[in-house]
């Protein structure tokens, strides 16, 4: 058993060392919350000099053009609405006469193509085709129902094989379209016009 003075020397020991383990632990704590501001402080800086990093490489030169703004649309959409509009082409002979076209595509599927034949003079005749347009994958392709003449719809014979056509995809942007037919090889390019363009007389 120990005397009363060294009972009281071993409890003063016990207290002293509590004492200090306490004001360690704060000084330690102190240090620890230092640290974790340098590390936060650190981090953000970092993450804020990426992140402009990146705001200049996506920004790049701040002029924005139309034509970026377009591709931009064009690769937001399908290729399915991309098609629905209006669209020219024409081809020239070498004898002089040339044909003239307007597709005009709508979203329900149904197209209407109105043909212009001219001569070396000037004179023409035309020619209008309706049906239905579809695209799937690299393909277009259209089904001709009829003929308007007149004012007046002209049933087709959807029997017969040469009213369906089927051509391949070789471009298709906001603005062009170029295509070529499977069976006989014919290209085509037509491009987007205004839904008021109208066919030259």
């Amino acid at each position: 058993m120990y005397s009363p003075l060294e009972t009281v020397r071993r409890r003063n020991r016990r207290r002293t060392q509590a004492e200090a383990r306490a004001r360690a632990l704060p000084v330690s704590e102190r240090r620890n919350g230092a640290l974790l501001g340098i590390v936060v402080t650190l981090l953000l800086a970092l993450m804020l000099f990426m992140w402009t990093q990146q705001a200049r490489a996506a920004v790049g030169d701040p002029t924005v053009t139309n034509g970026q703004v377009d591709e931009t649309l064009a690769m937001a959409k399908s290729p399915r609405e991309i098609f629905v509009g209006r669209w020219y082409g024409e081809t020239a002979k070498t004898d002089g006469s040339a044909k003239r076209w307007i597709v005009d595509a709508f979203p329900d599927g149904v197209f209407r193509i109105t043909f212009r034949f001219y001569e070396e003079d000037g004179s023409y005749r035309e020619q209008v085709e309706v049906g239905e347009w579809g695209i799937s994958g690299p393909v277009y392709f259209l089904s001709t129902k009829g003929w308007v003449d007149d004012g007046m719809f002209l049933k087709a014979d959807t029997s017969n094989g040469e009213l369906y056509d089927a051509y391949k995809i070789l471009k298709l942007d906001a603005g062009t379209f170029e295509y070529e037919h499977y069976v006989n090889g014919n290209r085509y390019q037509i491009r987007k016009v205004d839904t008021g363009f109208a066919l030259p007389e």
